[in-house]
């Protein structure tokens, strides 16, 4: 029932094997306090060695599982699936020794269900809940006698059972559902996340090669004019062999090439330290610039406020976002795009706007959370929910406040917001 470390699995699960070592361990206890409490405290007819059994089945899995959890890291979905098989089936036979659906712990079967719907997948989830199905029905007909004292039988009415069953199905469907809704959500958002971080990861790695290079120029200057130095020696003293003659004049060519290349890359670092600290306008230029595609589209950057001046550092979050923005308003746009900057002594203001459809009706409200896809977008417009839960949740680390709207003519806009204060201490 595990998985080696060495042997990757084929299903990211969100659910370790210390979860469900963990929660057996919890039902283990419950069960043998239960049983005990009925036995012994009540004195209830029970068959108490029959229900010692089942638990005790319980507890030799979890010490194998407990002696070997070290040796592996994760179980995959199908061993998984069947160790919470394995603890629905014994509650199943601890209910059938101890009264069916009429005894009050029978609500316990909604938890296996519930645990499936949420780590597992959507095949396992609905093998889980079938077989809860399926196995209420069959103790809420055939089971023991429900315990009680004096051995009396306490036999409920035909209709009764079928309304505790009834009541049993609608529990797991729905709270199947319902957590099945719930664990979906959280998994998007996980993974849109997820996604966020590596993106996040490669502008940083991007935005290192500058100080790399740097460091790659101090440290092969001397070399190179090492090499240099003593290939002028050797042509002084070797000169008069022609094949020897023109072989270092070639490393004395090769090195002055590449002392001219460090020279170019150290250049380059100093601009780039240079534009660390720009304004908001500058930084809307540069990403402009640096797009790819704009597909034949105008771009209208205007600065509401020519007087104000202030300089801001190109966080890798704004800069990610920012074009972002600009690359989903170019492909939504019609014929061109306009972003103006309205910058003051009290905040920073970026609007982005297009002269396209703008955003649709059942998408606006949800903007922001991931994997949306409308109705009235065509087909390979769709799955743009992502890349804009990307971009806000990156500018709201920066305290950036975002809203969306639709403009009274025609296309979407975008306002992101900042006070001058914020946006000058990051």
């Amino acid at each position: 029932m595990l998985v080696d470390r060495t042997k990757p699995s084929h299903t990211n699960l969100r659910i370790t094997l210390e979860t469900l070592i963990n929660l057996r361990w919890t039902a283990i206890i419950g069960q043998f306090i239960a049983i005990s409490v009925i036995e012994f405290g009540l004195q209830f007819s029970l068959p108490y060695f029959h229900c010692l059994f089942a638990i005790l089945c319980s507890v030799i899995l979890n010490i194998y599982l407990e002696i070997n959890k070290s040796r592996f890291q994760t179980i995959d979905n199908f061993y998984a699936t069947i160790s919470i098989f394995f603890d629905l089936v014994q509650l199943i036979v601890l209910l059938f020794l101890t009264g069916g659906l009429s005894n009050p712990f029978s609500i316990l079967i909604l938890v296996p269900s519930t645990i499936s719907v949420t780590y597992l997948s959507k095949g396992s989830s609905q093998f889980i809940i079938t077989c809860s199905v399926i196995f209420s029905t069959v103790i809420a007909f055939y089971h023991l006698p429900l315990p009680s004292p004096f051995n009396e039988v306490i036999d409920l009415p035909k209709y009764y059972k079928v309304g505790l069953w009834f009541a049993h199905g609608i529990g797991v469907s729905f709270l199947g559902n319902y957590a099945y809704q719930l664990g979906r959500d959280n998994r998007r958002r996980s993974q849109a996340l997820s996604q966020l971080e590596k993106e996040l990861s490669k502008e940083r790695v991007m935005n290192s090669v500058g100080g790399i290079a740097a460091a790659a120029v101090h440290e092969l200057g001397t070399p190179l004019a090492t090499i240099s130095l003593v290939s002028k020696e050797l042509k002084k003293e070797l000169g008069s062999s022609e094949g020897i003659k023109e072989d270092l004049n070639l490393l004395l060519d090769q090195a002055n090439r590449c002392r001219e290349i460090l020279k170019d890359i150290a250049n380059k670092s100093e601009q780039d330290k240079f534009f660390d600290f720009i304004s908001p306008k500058e930084l809307i230029n540069e990403i402009v610039f640096s797009l790819d595609n704009k597909s034949n589209k105008t771009i209208n950057i205007l600065n509401k406020s020519l007087n104000e001046r202030i300089k801001i550092t190109q966080k890798t979050e704004i800069v990610y976002a920012l074009r972002n923005f600009i690359e989903n308003s170019l492909k939504f746009a019609d014929n061109k795009i306009d972003i103006l900057v309205n910058q003051n002594k009290k905040n920073v203001i970026v609007t982005i706007s297009d002269d396209g459809q703008g955003f649709s009706n059942d998408i606006i409200q949800k903007l922001g959370q991931p994997y949306l896809s409308s109705s009235e977008i065509n087909l390979e417009r769709k799955g743009m929910g992502l890349g804009i839960f990307i971009s806000k949740n990156l500018l709201e680390r920066t305290s950036a406040k975002l809203k969306f709207r639709n403009k009274k003519n025609s296309g979407a806009e975008i306002r992101i917001s900042w006070t001058t204060n914020q946006l000058q201490n990051l």
